[in-house]
């Protein structure tokens, strides 16, 4: 529900705030008064065609706020959450629009700044505009199929649930066939290029961690020589003696032998000359160890040349299929079961194939149930709807709804539904976005949403004109038609027709005022001897007694028959 409307420095109007309730909401004037102006600035909130036309004179910028209320509007709430914006604690969304006359427009929702589409988006579930201007949504023939849908739901629900089930499970299988489905030369050049992978790596024979032994073994052949003359350095120094010089355990030994001749003076040098012949046999188990480290060394040229190939190998596998030899061997089984796949994909795709064959099967047979509930459902609410129309004085008007079968599959079955109308004798059915009175179109907007009102989510409606082309009988008619809409539904209503207006739950008057020199359009809320004044003004366009006698006699009666209701 729109609950109140802000708009500043557009066109006419230079300051203006619109209370708006639940209802039947009328807005009233002369003509030129700037009514459809207001319609104007709510079809720019709600993300209609901006242009710097519409900034009031001497402004730099047009600002027009409209605040609605989500409560029970379950579509708009689910499509703010998918948008990723929130809701106030009280359920509104608050829609800004900015017209700059430096083409700097902007959108906000909640004060943040959006797209136009993502207030389309929002919008399209907030307000139905019928009369001059676009925002109308059973023009969308789109929607047409989801609204007889809708109607029927207790009679179509099941079978459509279960076509939906059906489509998708069709579409799952149809992906999977597609994923298959290579073109054979490129399924043979895939099968060639995985076959020299898988052969490439095989041919390789790695082994786990070997890039490590590898590189360690290089090592020590690369540095044999320095390891040779250190080795036998130190072997030397500790074992070996020379003319002048006796070797470390030669040395050591020496030494035991006199710190042990000591012993028998004090017996506290024992643990000393222990730990001096352990000392000794150490250094001799060392000098072993080194001695036979230096015989193993190895002078190996061929080797060397032998691990660095074997390096270059790994490393170009490296740069292909993974940074280690536990990633290559897991590209390896990666590619095997691809290539597995791929080679074994055509029994697949002829299981897949009986699999969606079977599925079309079942779609259409369900689909063509679904079709047939549907059509029987299409003529229950052309009757309704014709009903409706003669109520309102279209008579001869004829309402058709159209089925076309899809060319393709859909969740939503094989039809393709639009609604039809003939407004007069004689005249060839056309598509409900053709026909050109903005008056009768209302009146069939008005016809539709009142078969339709229990079933339809928008709750706020706007009729721009409703009364266009038609007189007052008539208009007492669409009068009780709107009373009726506005028990379930918000009405914002533009009339120039008092039979009409005295019907309003709100009444509203649009009238324009010259302030500093300056025109301006401002709204007055209308009560009691304000309206009795604004109805005599609609009916002849005095203020005489009798036409106040006459006004005042139209709105008691207006009240006492929506008490009675």
């Amino acid at each position: 529900m729109l609950s109140e409307l802000v708009i500043s420095n557009f066109a006419l109007i230079k300051d203006v705030k619109l209370e708006l309730k639940p209802g039947l909401n009328i807005l009233t004037g002369e003509t030129g008064a700037g009514k459809s102006i207001i319609i104007k600035a709510l079809d720019m909130v709600l993300g209609g065609r901006a242009s710097t036309d519409y900034v009031r004179y001497g402004e730099d910028k047009a600002i027009i706020e409209g605040c609605f209320n989500l409560k029970d509007n379950f579509l708009a709430k689910e499509k703010v959450d998918e948008l990723g914006l929130e809701l106030s604690d009280d359920e509104n969304i608050i829609l800004t629009r900015e017209i700059s006359v430096n083409g700097n427009n902007k959108s906000r929702i909640n004060g943040r700044v959006v797209t136009l589409e993502m207030v389309r988006e929002i919008t399209q579930y907030l307000i139905d505009i019928h009369g001059q201007h676009e925002h109308q949504s059973l023009l969308n023939a789109e929607d047409h199929l989801r609204l007889l849908d809708e109607f029927g739901a207790k009679d179509l629900m099941e079978v459509k649930v279960g076509l939906i089930s059906l489509y998708s499970k069709l579409q799952e299988k149809k992906k999977k066939l597609e994923e298959l489905n290579y073109d054979e030369r490129e399924r043979e050049r895939r099968i060639d290029l995985l076959e020299f992978q898988i052969n490439e790596i095989e041919e390789a024979e790695l082994k786990m961690n070997e890039d490590e032994e590898l590189l360690e073994e290089r090592k020590r052949l690369s540095n044999a020589e320095e390891l040779s003359q250190t080795i036998a350095k130190a072997y030397s120094q500790l074992y070996q003696s020379e003319f002048e010089q006796s070797s470390i355990i030669d040395q050591v030994n020496q030494l035991s032998k006199e710190i042990d001749s000591l012993v028998k003076l004090d017996n506290e040098l024992e643990e000393v000359a222990e730990n001096l012949k352990s000392i000794n046999y150490d250094l001799e188990d060392v000098s072993f160890k080194l001695r036979d480290y230096h015989d193993e060394i190895e002078f190996n040229p061929q080797r060397l040349n032998v691990i660095e190939e074997r390096l270059d190998i790994i490393s170009r596998l490296k740069r292909k299929y993974g940074d280690t030899i536990s990633e290559i061997l897991d590209y390896q089984d990666t590619t095997i079961k691809e290539l597995d796949n791929i080679k074994n994909s055509q029994i697949r795709k002829e299981e897949l194939k009986e699999n969606i064959d079977k599925l079309e099967e079942e779609y259409l047979s369900l689909a063509k149930k679904l079709s047939s509930k549907r059509k029987k459902m299409a003529n229950i609410l052309e009757k309704n709807i014709s009903k409706e129309l003669k109520d309102l004085s279209m008579m001869q008007t004829v309402f058709k709804i159209d089925f076309e079968e899809r060319d393709t599959y859909s969740k939503d079955g094989i039809d393709k539904v639009e609604f039809l109308i003939s407004p007069n004798p004689g005249s060839k059915l056309k598509p409900l976005a053709k026909i050109a009175s903005g008056g009768e179109l209302s009146r069939v907007m008005l016809s539709l949403k009142t078969i339709t009102a229990d079933i339809d989510q928008i709750s706020t409606l706007i009729f721009d004109e409703i009364d266009t082309g038609i007189g007052g009988r008539v208009g007492k008619l669409v009068a009780d038609k709107l009373d009726s809409l506005a028990k379930n539904h918000q009405i914002i209503c533009i009339t120039h027709l008092p039979q009409i207006a005295c019907m309003a739950d709100n009444h509203h008057l649009i009238m324009k005022k010259i302030v500093n020199n300056e025109t301006e359009t401002v709204i007055h809320s209308l009560k009691d001897n304000a309206r009795i004044r604004e109805l005599a003004r609609m009916l002849d366009g005095s203020l005489s007694e009798t036409t106040l006698d006459h006004a005042e006699e139209l709105l008691k009666s207006a009240i006492n028959k929506k008490r009675n209701k």
